[in-house]
């Protein structure tokens, strides 16, 4: 079985001893500032991520709102472009009707000079055919002048009966 000898056992304390402060002087130290170096190494890391994640979020946050920024300026364009081409659209009608009532007033006025110059062809072609008539029917050649200034007075009572 296992005999536990005292004289082993001081010697291996006594050796356990020195050799624990020799360590402590010599590499406890050493040990103790690499760790420390170490440690100091990460916490410096994580606050350069730190100071890294923070400046990201910064920046994020400003592309967002350069982002929202942009989006509001696309709308305000588009809104007035809208209302640009509403505005256009109502010109261009308010143009096309004025065109159109000058067109058809333009037509009404040649309609009605149009029908003048029938009246007044048809007044003379009736006269002519008249002052023709009465003078083949009562054989007597009648002043051409007199007999139209006759008809066109019968033919302006005529018109005015009709209205």
């Amino acid at each position: 079985m296992l005999q536990l000898d005292p004289g082993m056992m001081i010697w291996t304390w006594v050796t356990f001893l020195l050799l624990l402060l020799v360590l402590k002087k010599v590499a406890w130290k050493p040990l103790l500032n690499a760790v420390e170096a170490r440690e100091n190494k990460i916490g410096e890391a994580l606050r350069r991520a730190e100071e890294a994640r923070e400046q990201a979020e910064k920046m994020l946050f400003e592309q967002q709102e350069k982002l929202e920024s942009a989006r509001e300026e696309v709308q305000q364009m588009l809104k007035e472009s809208k209302e640009m081409a509403e505005k256009m659209r109502a010109e261009i009608l308010e143009k096309a009707r004025k065109d159109a009532e000058k067109l058809i007033e333009r037509a009404k006025a040649d309609i009605e000079q149009e029908r003048l110059q029938l009246v007044s062809a048809l007044r003379n072609e009736v006269a002519d055919l008249v002052v023709e008539t009465t003078s083949k029917l009562v054989g007597v050649v009648v002043d051409t002048e007199r007999h139209r200034q006759i008809i066109d007075e019968a033919l302006a009572r005529f018109g005015g009966q009709q209205n």
